[in-house]
């Protein structure tokens, strides 16, 4: 059941650009060094508790002062929906403030797309993109086209230096929530999300085509492929839990040149990437101190290099070290079975069915794990 509310609108602006300008508040373009940096944060759960919140703008706060980002991307989760207790509003816009005033008083643009629990409380997803578009250093854009499934779809460029050329874009998808045309599992990127992805790479006719980035929340189905068959580095700690059905976006993706790097979250235990049919496929590093997680918090960074044009990646965790890996891991380390099916991450609630009852099950799974159950009104 999720039950949504308009009553933080009147927080909301609405902000408008065309997809190949990028956003008007700022032109994003490589610095006097000709780098241009992102930190990817990633399953941040605002609202599980003080202590939880604190430790999440403590967190983002390190990494920011010591990464100096050009742009933080925002892959989904902020806000731990099912930690709603029903009654408090507004609720989620202000758990969403929470993390955007660390990026403001640092002085950091982002640009985000949601997950699967942001909308688990009293916003839905185009609201959580009026309210997110609604903060001064926001360069999330409006969905690209008004009926494109689920809210986060659009594409910012990165131009030169001397802000003349595109060099590279980046590309934000929104996997949505639960159940992909109808089969109960997780969301997916939907057909008409993927054709309106084909009809833009084709406009593209400049030296930057095929260059970028693509993020979105929910991994596709292709990560199996990957840990299954290839080489990676870093960790895979638990199953990979994609799409219910594979839409087709890689294929997509391989018809011509679009992006090289796709980065997701969701997975809260894994942070691999690796190459798979000539795409790089990643994990971010779970951020946040709400929700589960067996890995050490922090954040994935990419560096991207003008001349020549390079893309280097690593992890920055909490209490400041840097994880740079340079052994990749063999197919399935872990010498277990290979995973044949997008999997649950709370195992038990896999099975459960209807939503309603997934939903109800989520949230008392994890109000217990941050006790928070003296919130929840009997």
């Amino acid at each position: 059941m999720k039950i949504l509310t308009a009553a933080t609108l009147l927080l909301c602006g609405l902000a408008s650009a065309s997809i190949h300008e990028g956003n008007p508040k700022k032109q994003l373009k490589f610095n006097s060094n000709g780098k241009f940096k992102i930190v990817q944060f990633t399953d941040i759960h605002f609202g599980e508790g003080l202590a939880n919140d604190q430790n999440n703008q403590r967190l983002i706060k390190q990494i920011l002062e010591q990464e100096q980002p050009d742009l933080a991307v925002v892959t989904g989760d902020v806000v731990s929906g099912y930690a709603w207790n029903y009654w408090t509003r507004p609720w989620a816009a202000l758990q969403y403030a929470n993390f955007t005033k660390v990026l403001e008083e640092h002085g950091t643009y982002w640009a985000t797309t949601a997950g699967n629990h942001d909308t688990q409380a009293d916003l839905n997803r185009e609201q959580i993109s009026e309210l997110d578009r609604s903060f001064n250093l926001s360069l999330t854009l409006p969905n690209a086209e008004a009926n494109l499934s689920h809210a986060f779809n659009y594409v910012l460029p990165v131009f030169d230096k001397d802000g003349k050329e595109v060099q590279f874009r980046m590309w934000f998808l929104d996997s949505g929530d639960d159940n992909c045309l109808g089969v109960w599992g997780y969301d997916c990127v939907r057909n008409d999300q993927i054709e309106w992805f084909r009809r833009e790479q084709t406009k593209i006719d400049d030296k930057s085509k095929g260059k970028g980035f693509l993020f979105l929340h929910i991994p596709l189905f292709e990560y199996v492929n990957l840990y299954n068959d290839y080489s990676f580095f870093g960790t895979r700690g638990e199953d990979i839990c994609c799409w219910s059905v594979n839409t087709g976006l890689f294929s997509a993706i391989k018809e011509q040149p679009t992006v090289e790097w796709i980065s997701a979250g969701h997975d809260h235990n894994n942070d691999y990437y690796g190459t798979y049919q000539g795409i790089n496929l990643a994990y971010g590093r779970k951020t946040g101190f709400g929700s589960y997680a067996n890995i050490t918090h922090g954040a994935r960074v990419f560096e991207i290099t003008q001349d020549p044009y390079s893309i280097e990646t690593w992890v920055r965790e909490d209490g400041g070290n840097v994880v740079r890996e340079t052994q990749s891991r063999p197919r399935d380390p872990f010498g277990s079975k290979p995973q044949t099916r997008c999997g649950g991450t709370l195992g038990k609630a896999a099975l459960i069915d209807p939503e309603d009852e997934e939903l109800q099950f989520l949230r008392e799974y994890y109000l217990r794990r941050a006790d928070l159950r003296h919130l929840v009104k009997e």
